[in-house]
């Protein structure tokens, strides 16, 4: 059962990051690399708000900052060179991931900043007669609600037909009226907003630390290729995926635990080259 529940804590983290790298790729056609830095700047700015006025109101402000921080990544910097290759803009995004790297070491240090838990979720729960920090239950309660949340945006609403549709075959849904542009915007600012959210759930969990986004874009990158690119119900699953051969693979397979992941990506693709839940036309 531990296991189980620390394969869900990993589970929900990747989920918030590799659903929204999916979702700039699946409307952009962008690989975001800079999203590792992202979640890096949403990391450093729960500490900065936590410490100033507490955890919750940073869960709330964090998000909100960096969805507007999307705003301008979309207006400053995809648009612009919208229409660039997927090869160059991997690229551009990259070395604007260096950068921000460099300006949180200007700004913060390089020294790692440990984060207690919130007040009152410092302690354990019992859950089927397994002990298990509250905190992290924490993380998975929200992982789960961010998966409900997108699925419900996704089959239930007019904008999440529209992305659905973008997303399967960006000419045609423009051909049939769909203001990709518009939605561009909403979907990068929700993109950051998740990264935002899930840098201020890592920061009692891993320690905020430059260099934490490093890791974190190379796993949401397998991620979204073994999930489909482009595919947002892949993502989300595949993110479960790979958490469990995390977690599972270093209790039982401790000699290969951390190249397991990996195994299993290369494995799955090879099997399926298109992914669990399929490419995006054109991708």
């Amino acid at each position: 059962m531990l296991s189980i529940l620390n394969a869900l804590t990993l589970a929900a983290l990747y989920t918030l990051l590799s659903a929204g790298l999916a979702l700039i790729f699946g409307l952009r056609n962008v690989m975001n690399f800079a999203h590792g830095a992202l979640y890096m700047v949403g990391a450093y700015l729960g500490y900065s708000v936590g410490q100033a006025i507490g955890f919750w109101p940073a869960l709330v402000i964090v998000p909100l900052v960096m969805a507007a921080f999307g705003a301008v990544l979309e207006y400053g910097l995809l648009r612009p060179l919208a229409k660039r290759s997927v090869l160059e803009m991997a690229l551009i995004t990259y070395g604007l991931s260096l950068i921000i790297g460099q300006v949180i070491i200007e700004v913060y240090g390089g020294n790692t900043r440990p984060l207690n838990p919130p007040a009152g979720l410092g302690g354990s729960a019992s859950i089927f007669g397994v002990h298990y920090p509250t905190y992290r239950l924490l993380i998975i309660g929200i992982g789960l609600g961010a998966v409900f949340g997108v699925f419900a945006w996704l089959r239930w609403t007019r904008t999440g037909l529209f992305v659905r549709a973008v997303s399967r075959d960006r000419d045609t849904a423009r051909m049939a009226g769909v203001d990709t542009r518009r939605l561009g915007v909403l979907v990068v600012c929700l993109s950051t907003a998740f990264a935002g959210i899930a840098g201020v759930l890592a920061g009692p969990y891993v320690a905020v630390q430059p260099g934490m986004g490093d890791s974190i874009i190379v796993i949401s990158l397998l991620i979204i290729a073994l999930g489909g690119l482009g595919s947002i119900g892949g993502a989300i699953g595949a993110s479960a995926v790979f958490a469990a051969a995390a977690t599972f693979g270093a209790q039982y397979l401790t000699d290969v635990s951390a190249l397991l992941p990996y195994i299993l990506v290369i494995a799955v693709l090879i099997v399926r080259p298109q992914g669990l839940g399929g490419m995006r036309q054109g991708s």
